[in-house]
């Protein structure tokens, strides 16, 4: 198998992928590597020499989880690189999208103080105000706070 197949399944593997604190992750780990390979690309030439993602037919079978993960830590080839940080940005949106259907506009819910991964304590209640790829809480104690949809819980009533 080569480069291009192993990436076409490690992003079938993304694209279907439900564990957020790992696409999560690994959209935090693709962030330094891709300004590595930007600054290397232009430092031989001008933005004509930064590659498009790749185009790839779509895998017949995805990659298992650990396949996936090694794809996505070897890849070298900073084309192939973008197919596979892409299909993560997606399935992150659309899991988030899908996410905050749970909490409309005036829903109690729990937060982690913390609005990033992975998700930490201390918890804060608070009242959403606005919902979307990111929600905004009327924190209890008069913060705002703005997160992913998928770290915040509904609010459980005594």
């Amino acid at each position: 198998m080569n480069q291009r197949e192993r990436v076409a399944r490690a992003a079938a593997f993304f694209e279907q992928c439900d564990d957020l604190a790992l696409l999560h992750r690994l959209t935090g780990e693709a962030a330094p590597r891709a300004r590595k390979y930007v600054a290397a690309l232009l430092a031989r030439g001008d933005e004509d020499t930064i590659p498009p993602p790749a185009d790839l037919r779509p895998a017949r079978e995805a990659a298992s989880r650990e396949e996936a993960l090694e794809t996505f830590r070897k890849t070298d080839d900073f084309a192939l690189f973008q197919v596979l940080a892409r299909a993560i940005g997606r399935r992150i949106e659309a899991l988030e999208i899908i996410a905050s259907a749970e909490f409309p506009a005036g829903a109690r819910v729990i937060v982690p103080r913390k609005s990033s991964y992975p998700a930490g304590t201390p918890e804060l209640a608070g009242t959403v105000e606005e919902s979307g790829t990111q929600l905004t809480v009327a924190l209890d104690n008069g913060e705002t706070w703005q997160g992913p949809p998928s770290l915040a819980r509904k609010e459980r009533q005594p």
